[in-house]
C-alpha cells in the first residue's frame, strides 16, 4: 500500500485539525466548569445544605476557639494559678539565672543599632514632610516680599 507523501501529509493535517478542534471544546468545557465552580451563588443555589452545614460548622468551630480563649483567660488570672506560675518563674531563675538577664549577641547588637538607625531616619523625614508646610510659611512670613 503506497501513499503519496503529499495525501499522508493531507490525512495527518487533518486529524491534526480534528484534534485541535476537540481539544479546544474540552478546553472551553473546562473553563466553564472552573467558572461554574467559582460561582458561588450558583454553588449556594445547587447546593444550599452543603452551605448551611459549611456554615454552622464554622460557627461552632469559631465559637468554641472564643469560649476555650476565654475559659484559658479567666483561668490565667485565678490567683491560685498566678502563684503557681510565679513560683515555676522562680524556680527557673533560681536554677538557671544565666538565662534570666542574658547578653545579647554582637549580631542582635548590630540588628538592634540598625532597626534603631532605620526608625530614627524613618520618623525624620515623617517629621520633615509633616512640619514643611509650616518651616515654609514661617521663612516666607521673615523674608521681605519685592515689589513689583
Amino acid at each position: 500500500m503506497s501513499e503519496s507523501p503529499r495525501r499522508h501529509a493531507r490525512e495527518l493535517e487533518g486529524e491534526i485539525e480534528s484534534l485541535r478542534g476537540e481539544l479546544g471544546d474540552l478546553v472551553s468545557e473546562l473553563d466553564r466548569r472552573r467558572h461554574e465552580l467559582l460561582d458561588l451563588r450558583l454553588q449556594l443555589r445547587r447546593h444550599p445544605v452543603a452551605f448551611g452545614v459549611a456554615g454552622v460548622s464554622v460557627v461552632l468551630v469559631l465559637g468554641g476557639a472564643v469560649a476555650v480563649m476565654v475559659n484559658a483567660r479567666e483561668r490565667r488570672r485565678r490567683p491560685t494559678e498566678r502563684a503557681r506560675r510565679l513560683g515555676k518563674a522562680l524556680s527557673r531563675m533560681i536554677d538557671a539565672p544565666h538565662k534570666v538577664a542574658r547578653e545579647p549577641s554582637v549580631g542582635e547588637k548590630i540588628l538592634a543599632a540598625a532597626g534603631t538607625a532605620a526608625a530614627s531616619i524613618l520618623v525624620k523625614r515623617l517629621m520633615d514632610r509633616a512640619t514643611a508646610p509650616v518651616a515654609r510659611a514661617a521663612r516666607e512670613a521673615r523674608e521681605p516680599r519685592a515689589i513689583h
